[in-house]
């Protein structure tokens, strides 16, 4: 199955980001300059390169290639990795992996469990953080922001040439400065309750949501099961602040052609950013 590839313009360059998702079936974002996926709910070549894995909630759509990407790493010798869970499900995601370790006759994969509850931040490498937060599911559920530390030259030096800054930098001059950049919010399953809480979530560059319901007759399914449904979305159109909005998780009781038009007809025209979707039709 060949996953969807965007490439984001955002202020840290151009981001790639390579998925698939539908809901019930499997959902996998893979972020691959950064070694990052999130959620790894389908099984995927381009997954075992990915050294931190982030699994949102225990839902097998969303962590049942766990194992695949593990014994994959393992069988190539990748080097060690990192999964990050949520701390209710952690016990349990390490003993699956034990379990799929012995099946095949091995050691133990060179996997680290890192648990996280809402409010927890991990450190992605020195100039990113990842910072979760408890999502609006039916299960506990936590969505992840991708923080990136961006130094820049300070704006009242904007004018001089490259010597003259090196020269105050030699002088002890703190000529940069730091600052946190909300770069990708991927929200996870999750109803809309979640903004009420989190409203800047939707300012971040990249917003990964889902939308699994698109009928008029699933909006109860959507609120029972903490699921976004379409006329949700709509309502928090004129609230989004990001750069480039990202759709995944359609339900399998919509057609992808009937998904694309209800997007094009219905939410494009009130999105003031750039739409896009991961959906697809996995064989």
């Amino acid at each position: 199955m060949s996953l969807r590839r965007l490439h984001l313009d955002t202020s840290w360059g151009m981001l790639a980001v390579v998925g698939g998702s539908r809901a019930g079936e499997g959902t996998l974002v893979i972020l691959p300059q950064l070694r990052l996926a999130l959620d790894a709910g389908r099984p995927h070549r381009a997954l075992p390169p990915m050294s931190t894995v982030c699994i949102s909630h225990g839902h097998s759509d969303h962590l049942s290639s766990l194992g695949y990407w593990a014994s994959q790493r393992m069988l190539n010798s990748m080097g060690p990795a990192t999964a990050v869970v949520p701390e209710v499900i952690a016990d349990d995601v390490a003993s699956l992996l034990d379990l799929y370790a012995r099946l095949e006759g091995g050691g133990p994969y060179r996997v680290s469990i890192v648990p996280v509850t809402d409010g927890s931040r991990h450190r992605l490498r020195p100039d990113m953080d990842l910072h979760f937060f408890r999502a609006d599911h039916w299960v506990p559920t936590l969505g992840v922001e991708l923080r990136w530390r961006r130094r820049r030259l300070r704006a009242e030096l904007a004018g001089l040439s490259r010597q003259e800054i090196a020269d105050r930098r030699l002088g002890g001059e703190e000529v940069s400065e730091t600052s946190w950049v909300s770069l990708v919010a991927c929200c996870a399953d999750t109803g809309p309750v979640l903004f009420d809480r989190l409203p800047d979530l939707l300012a971040a560059e990249v917003v990964l949501l889902e939308c699994s319901f698109f009928r008029s007759e699933d909006r109860e399914r959507a609120s029972r099961f903490g699921h976004m449904h379409i006329e949700q979305l709509e309502s928090l159109a004129p609230h989004l602040g990001c750069r480039h909005l990202v759709l995944l998780h359609a339900s399998r009781r919509h057609r992808l052609r009937e998904v694309e038009a209800v997007i094009n007809d219905r939410l494009r025209p009130l999105v003031p950013c750039a739409l896009h979707h991961l959906n697809v039709d996995w064989d």
